[in-house]
């Protein structure tokens, strides 16, 4: 039988002001569904972004989407009657796809199941706040205007509809940056037409809600109190860009590389207060949805060249996000920053390696550096000289610092050992992080993880845990690790605290090869097999499973008849169910995973299974 520990549910909705709390610091997953369709702008998601984001601490992901082009078209209803000219349309000529919908639930989930925060921004629709701006090519009147609204209104129905059970993590937004097309009379009439449709499927879920006519810091001051006191459940939200001489210098027209005077502090300051002011009078919770700067120098991520025209300098650039972020969350704002991947001009995260802009992403976050599980100064951003040290035999001669800039990984500060004398074994010469006392981590399972290379083919290195268990040192090390002399690669060991544990210790043995090696990107997860606690009838039998670690299939030997297989995460989610053999993994992401094999005589067994491409 296999037994599965759920959390509880808190019954009470919680309030904005509670949610908003709760929201914290975020970032949103910009340019990916925001897009005409889903790669055309950024990779398509996968799941591992978000294990990453809820890794470094984010709290909220942002996801912006487009319903354009997966809902009925305007042009495809007849919403006009040929003999009196009478509109004749409903919200009921149009649906959004259901694959579509599908997709989004799947990704929704990805972030819900991690407990993170998850916003459904209807975001890339131009198409219908611009109908109401005679400007736009998108500007529509008399039946045509009926049309467009009837059809927005069938996008909020559907998406209520299909996400009315998510949990109270969910949040709504209704429109994004509608104050570029439309007056705050529309935008109010606008948003208490979509809530009263929301409300009908999802009567206490949070909702984000922004004003008309003025944008950034003074949008949400436009929305009138008679649609703000008509619900308990909402959340006003502003962008925030300003200056864009500066936020968006690597376009031509902008050319200012430079911000953090007093004066540009100042400027932020006072229009957060105003804000904060409004908020506090009206009883309306705030998110800041967006803010953000270029690149530096107008870096492509992508292409891996800076911009021609120049961009943000990077101090400056850092400091922007730092700023904002705790100009937010000081005044009791949630934030998600903006982060558009890396063929953008605003890259925090890059997907393409599952790497991120560090020193970026430590501002918004309040870090200097990351702690992951028991590894602190996990990115090396702190410096070598923090909550690192090296210790080596007296046969050994080696020294530690910072790796220079052409030798860091991934742009970011790496740390470098240089052992020019080595000795007889790897632990004689041995990388130290902190010592950690938590008698709370007894029993659990961690892997961990780092980015290393070597300056020859020859280097090796193992990874190290110490742990002090019934008053006496226990090493436990992983296996031995060949390194690349041009790439960073990633490496994974697994470790279960001892029963009777009072201290942990991370270490990395470097003493076996003179040489240069170069580590960054500590992680600690917390792998959970007990969600796959069994109590079954043991079995004799002899299981095979190679090879392992794998790449592409899994093949299984044994001496009983097997009735399934069944793929888990190491967190308990199952993956694939099937009977047939060899099993076909080439799809899943590196990392460590495990599978149940299920026989005829309803017995089991468990294989921890490595892929590692």
């Amino acid at each position: 039988m296999l037994f599965l520990l759920l959390p509880v549910g808190i019954l009470a909705q919680a309030t904005p002001q509670q949610m908003v709390a709760r929201m914290d610091r975020g970032i949103n997953l910009g340019n990916v569904l925001s897009a005409p369709y889903e790669g055309n702008w950024a990779p398509a998601v996968e799941e591992s972004y978000f294990d990453d984001v809820a890794a470094v601490g984010f709290k909220t992901v942002r996801i912006p989407i487009r319903f354009d082009n997966q809902t009925t078209t305007l042009a495809s209803v007849t919403y006009t009657d040929v003999n009196t000219g009478n509109y004749i349309g409903s919200a009921n000529d149009y649906a959004v796809n259901t694959t579509y919908l599908d997709r989004i639930e799947e990704v929704v989930d990805w972030a819900l199941d991690r407990g993170l925060i998850a916003i459904i921004d209807v975001h890339g629709d131009h198409w219908f706040w611009e109908s109401y701006d005679a400007s736009s090519s998108h500007y529509k009147t008399g039946n045509d205007r009926l049309a467009a609204e009837d059809r927005f209104r069938a996008i909020w129905r559907d998406i209520s509809v299909r996400f009315q059970n998510k949990s109270e993590n969910l949040l709504f937004e209704i429109m994004n940056e509608a104050y570029f097309s439309m007056s705050a009379t529309e935008v109010d009439v606008v948003n208490a037409d979509i809530l009263s449709i929301i409300r009908n499927t999802n009567t206490t879920r949070n909702v984000i809600v922004n004003g008309g006519g003025l944008n950034s810091w003074q949008a949400p001051l436009q929305m009138s109190s008679t649609f703000l006191n008509s619900d308990n459940y909402l959340i006003a939200t502003f962008h925030y860009y300003k200056p864009f001489n500066f936020t968006s210098s690597s376009k031509p027209q902008h050319n200012n590389f430079s911000w953090g005077t007093t004066s540009d502090k100042s400027t932020v300051d006072t229009h957060f207060d105003n804000v904060q002011t409004w908020s506090q009078a009206n009883n309306i919770p705030v998110l800041l949805g967006e803010f953000g700067a270029d690149n530096e120098g107008g870096y492509d991520y992508y292409n891996q060249t800076y911009g021609a025209y120049g961009g943000p300098d990077n101090a400056s650039r850092v400091a922007y996000h730092e700023y904002l972020a705790e100009a937010a969350i000081n005044r009791g704002f949630a934030f998600t920053v903006w982060d558009a991947g890396e063929k953008s001009n605003k890259t925090i995260y890059k997907a393409t390696n599952r790497n991120w802009v560090t020193d970026v992403r430590n501002a918004v976050l309040g870090i200097d550096c990351l702690t992951s599980g028991i590894i602190s100064n996990a990115d090396i951003e702190c410096g070598y000289n923090n909550d690192w040290s090296l210790w080596t035999d007296t046969a050994v001669t080696a020294t530690i610092a910072n790796a220079s800039a052409s030798e860091n990984y991934n742009n970011s500060t790496s740390l470098k050992v240089a052992v020019s004398t080595a000795g007889s074994g790897f632990g004689k010469a041995v990388i130290r992080n902190q010592t950690v006392t938590d008698a709370s981590l007894i029993g659990k399972t961690f892997v961990f993880s780092c980015r290393a290379k070597a300056n020859t083919t020859t280097q090796q290195f193992k990874m190290r845990v110490k742990a002090t268990v019934n008053g006496s040192s226990q090493l436990t090390a992983s296996s031995t690790y060949d390194l690349s002399s041009t790439d960073y690669e990633n490496f994974e060991f697994s470790y279960t605290v001892p029963a009777n544990t009072t201290t942990l210790q991370f270490q990395v043995l470097v003493g076996k090869q003179t040489g240069d090696y170069f580590f960054d990107d500590f992680q600690v997860s917390e792998a959970i097999p007990e969600v796959l606690s069994i109590q079954e009838e043991s079995t004799e039998n002899t299981l095979v499973i190679y090879p392992n670690p794998t790449r592409d299939f899994i093949h299984i030997q044994t001496t009983k008849q097997i009735l399934q297989y069944e793929l888990y995460t190491f967190e308990g989610k199952m993956l694939l169910t099937t009977n047939t053999a060899p099993l076909q993994i080439s799809n899943y992401t590196n990392g460590l995973y495990i599978l149940k094999v299920l026989f005829s005589d309803r017995s089991s067994q468990y294989q921890k299974i490595i892929i590692k491409k």
